[in-house]
């Protein structure tokens, strides 16, 4: 009997791989967002220039998510509104960029949710990389999902 359980639940378990291709690529789908989230996480407190691309000397909002995505092998344009041209529509799960149209003239910053309501972004208001309610950012426009 032990033999027959043990049989039926291996192949169950070999059918659901099947059905989600394998089971790492469906740990990468789920997990990719939160570890773009844990990326950008260790970019806080990183100063804040408005043309700065460099984390250390200081890093824009669409310089900031450019180099935290290329981590994950996604080359994302340089700036915000290229950006919001990237990847497919989405809720502003973990790992998405979020974008914000903060005065009315159209998308001007960006930065990453992390599913929790908030977003880790380079801010020039507080001169660096920090995360905060999304709500406190004027001018939601909307998220993309890239990886």
């Amino acid at each position: 009997m032990w033999r027959f359980a043990a049989l039926f639940a291996g192949t169950l378990f070999v059918a659901a791989a099947f059905a989600l291709g394998s089971s790492t690529e469906a740990e990468a789908q789920t997990g990719s967002g939160q570890a773009v989230v844990d990326e950008a996480r260790g970019y806080i407190g990183a100063p804040y220039s408005y043309a700065g691309a460099d984390a250390a000397y200081g890093i824009s909002c669409s310089a900031f998510t450019q180099e935290v995505f290329g981590k994950f092998g996604v080359a994302l344009p340089i700036d915000p509104a290229g950006q919001f041209g990237y990847g497919v529509p989405s809720d502003g799960q973990a790992g998405d960029l979020v974008f914000f149209d903060e005065g009315g003239f159209g998308i001007s910053h960006v930065g990453i949710a992390t599913g929790h309501g908030t977003v880790i972004h380079a801010s020039d208001y507080y001169g660096q990389v920090i995360e905060s309610p999304i709500e406190f950012i004027p001018g939601y426009a909307g998220a993309q999902a890239v990886v």
